[in-house]
């Protein structure tokens, strides 16, 4: 169950960083989509940041209290390693449900 969450929160926060950037680079503050999507962003950056300083780096939280310790990580990157930003798109993502 604590995997699933992890994933989740991951698959949430490591895929919307770049929209984020996008938006901050590509729209006026005043631009109507910015203004929609500023309060879902907001600390989306923030929370990221600091989830790389403490949790998901070496020594890290997550390598100190899942139970494969040091290989955590890496075997993050192998389960992460096709990961698709298409494939999580509908219909794709119905499909592999």
């Amino acid at each position: 169950m604590i995997n699933a969450n992890v994933n989740g929160r991951l698959n949430t926060h490591a895929v919307v960083e770049p929209f984020i950037i996008a938006t901050n680079r590509q729209l006026s503050v005043v631009h109507p989509v910015y203004k929609l999507l500023f309060p879902h962003y907001r600390d989306t950056m923030n929370i990221n940041s600091l989830a790389r300083k403490a949790l998901v780096n070496a020594d890290g939280i997550i390598e100190k209290t899942f139970l494969w310790g040091r290989y955590s990580l890496e075997m993050s990157a192998v389960i992460y390693k096709d990961w698709s930003l298409h494939d999580q798109a509908l219909p794709n993502d119905l499909v592999k449900r």
